[in-house]
């Protein structure tokens, strides 16, 4: 309930000035933060949260292909969560972790 709060219009969330994510091979980094990253297994809420308040976009909910996931996206920025974690990502560039399927 608290996801579907999180992708409705609204304005965007602060953004952390100064910080971007970097797609990596166990979840994201957060470049410009002195080594944080938002790794896999990652709760989903903390997630999320975490990718808005550094990217300064609202999630948007995407439909996952793939049974018993589901996924939200920030820009080109799809991040994908199974079981309550975040396990997986993907870009137009290249992909990590647990996939969806279709395009980004």
């Amino acid at each position: 309930m608290l996801l579907l709060g999180a992708c409705q219009p609204g304005p965007a969330p602060e953004t952390a000035r100064g910080l971007a994510l970097v797609p990596a091979a166990g979840g994201l980094d957060v470049a410009g933060s002195g080594g944080r990253e938002i790794g896999f297994g990652r709760d989903r809420l903390g997630a999320i949260e975490s990718a808005a308040k550094v990217t300064g976009l609202r999630p948007r909910a995407v439909a996952c292909a793939a049974p018993g996931r589901d996924a939200v996206r920030f820009g080109e920025l799809e991040m994908v969560f199974e079981r309550g974690a975040f396990t997986g990502w993907r870009t137009p560039e290249g992909a990590a972790g647990a996939a969806c399927g279709g395009t980004v």
